[in-house]
């Protein structure tokens, strides 16, 4: 089982690098990056060969509908905790916004097997939420979902295997992390955020505000970032082997120093002054940079 999933594993790198070289010339350092010691395909392949399900990469379970959906459980925060740790092995975890007065957490599992069987748990403890696996999932999947309805002090999300989504929240401090899977990040308020990704795309969506500094990683994989609407701003970017794409809408009076060729690119771009400080780098994968709703 292990074999077969270092294949799929090998077979979707390729993939990637497939992808990736359509647009830009891989080089030396990019293959460097992935392919070394403790490099980007050595962490992945550990995390998906310690697994013996990789359904997660092959169902968009919101798209597929909710039959698939055999077991729902959930569980209320005691007190009005400030500080909020969110951290799983394997699973989706969304961050969401409601309505309610404490703060909710829903664990969802999926599974296309006639008779499925749990295989995922959560605890709480104070404010630190553990999303926790099976051994064996048997084409069990899940997403862990926090609805938080108030404003906290630090918001971190972490997840070894799986999707990281966080939506409307606010937090002086938000720290998220996927080591392999997708991030977004969609209409959050934050003071500081720390946001990476070891293997997998990253969304830096519209409405996010950040008023002192954004901070985004990207070992193997894109960065998509929306610049802040109505805001000053200093964005400085470095993409090691890959592409920059900057929205032609972005007034060439922002630009500072953008550097294009060999097989990478950086820059820098300001939006008037005394606004947040933005650090965007990809070491191998493409930057969207677009210009956000003026």
């Amino acid at each position: 089982m292990k074999k077969a999933m270092i294949i799929t594993t090998v077979l979707l790198v390729v993939s990637f690098i497939t992808t990736l070289c359509l647009g830009a010339a891989l080089g030396s350092q990019g293959l460097r990056a992935l392919f070394r010691d403790g490099g980007i395909v050595d962490r992945w392949s550990q995390n998906i060969s310690d697994r013996a399900d990789v359904s997660l990469y092959n169902a968009d379970w919101d798209e597929e509908g909710r039959q698939y959906m055999f077991q729902s459980d959930s569980a209320t925060l005691e007190g009005t905790p400030d500080a909020l740790t969110v951290t799983a092995n394997v699973g989706n975890i969304r961050v969401r916004t409601s309505t309610g007065e404490a703060i909710e957490v829903v664990l969802e599992q999926y599974s296309r097997r006639s008779n499925p069987i749990s295989k995922y748990d959560f605890t709480v403890e104070g404010g630190d939420i553990v999303l926790t696996a099976a051994d064996e999932l048997d084409g069990t999947t899940a997403t862990m979902t926090v609805y938080v309805p108030y404003a906290l002090t630090s918001l971190s999300v972490k997840t070894a295997l799986g999707d990281v989504e966080i939506t409307d929240v606010s937090a002086r401090t938000l720290t998220a992390q996927a080591d392999t899977g997708e991030l977004d990040v969609e209409r959050v308020t934050a003071d500081t955020a720390d946001l990476r990704v070891a293997l997998g795309d990253m969304d830096i969506g519209s409405g996010v505000q950040i008023s002192q500094s954004l901070k985004a990683e990207n070992a193997c994989g894109d960065i998509s970032l929306d610049l802040p609407a109505n805001a000053p701003f200093a964005l400085t970017y470095t993409v090691e082997t890959g592409s920059a794409d900057i929205d032609e809408d972005i007034p060439t009076a922002w630009l500072r120093n953008v550097q294009r060729g060999g097989v990478g690119a950086s820059g820098t771009l300001q939006r008037d002054t005394g606004g947040a400080q933005y650090t965007v780098h990809v070491t191998l994968g493409d930057f969207e940079l677009d210009r956000g709703i003026d």
